[in-house]
């Protein structure tokens, strides 16, 4: 049979094109193979493939009408010999240049393919980095969450301090009012402070004047022990004097 060597490269590229579209049943009611191509490169190579499958339908129909006589005899049966190889060398030719076509198309879809996975692998990389990115910033905002707990909860030594209530502190300054807790309690701390510095530069001018009087004190009890030494060598001198006065 004519052109065995063009249909098997036809159903070489056939098979290599049909090879990976999907297990459909194509009797199944609806089914349509050009509803599964969507970009205008695999519409194109479709149509391509569907009209390599007509040239190979058409050279086989031609081939079966006119089959090739083993011994022809007659001029008619010669000439009908070399009419049909003409013909199917003709079909050959317009198959070949259709295979050269859907063979570039199937290169330009196999390069598609390699930059779709490219691309997809790039995607999938940015897309895996955005993920650990999203945990790291999870894990993030629980640390954070654990430092804000534990410093709310933390038993702070300004906590203890004597302040005075919130109400009071209003009370003495109403126009701290708008101020926010934090800067409430700092600023209840300050006049804690001054409170007790004064406080305490007061203890300081009492602790002087204090150590002052006890100085006073001490000086005044110096001044009657040297009176008293005074007075009784005043009463030892005049001792004399007071037995005179008495034997007169």
């Amino acid at each position: 049979m004519y052109g065995a060597r063009v249909l098997s490269q036809t159903a070489t590229v056939l098979r290599d094109y049909t090879m990976d579209e999907p297990d459909i049943d194509a009797a199944s009611p609806g089914f349509n193979m050009a509803d599964l191509v969507k970009t205008s490169h695999n519409i194109r190579l479709y149509k391509e493939v569907q009209n390599l499958k007509k040239l190979v339908n058409d050279l086989v129909d031609y081939q079966l009408a006119h089959p090739k006589h083993p011994k022809p005899t007659t001029r008619e049966d010669i000439d009908n010999d070399k009419k049909a190889h003409r013909e199917i060398e003709k079909r050959e030719k317009y198959i070949r240049a259709q295979l050269s076509i859907i063979k570039s198309l199937y290169r330009q879809s196999v390069l598609k393919v390699r930059e779709e996975k490219a691309k997809t692998s790039d995607d999938r990389a940015v897309n895996d980095a955005l993920i650990l990115g999203l945990h790291n910033l999870k894990y993030e905002e629980q640390s954070l969450r654990s430092e804000i707990s534990a410093a709310e909860n933390y038993d702070h030594k300004y906590m203890k301090l004597p302040l005075i209530s919130t109400e009071e502190y209003l009370e003495q300054f109403p126009d701290q009012k708008h101020l926010s807790e934090h800067d409430l309690m700092t600023a209840r701390i300050e006049h804690e402070h001054q409170v007790r510095v004064k406080l305490e530069e007061r203890r300081q001018e009492k602790l002087k004047q204090k150590q002052k009087l006890i100085a006073e004190v001490k000086k005044g009890k110096d001044d009657l022990t040297k009176l008293d030494a005074m007075v009784e060598k005043f009463i030892e001198a005049a001792e004399p004097i007071k037995k005179v006065l008495a034997t007169d």
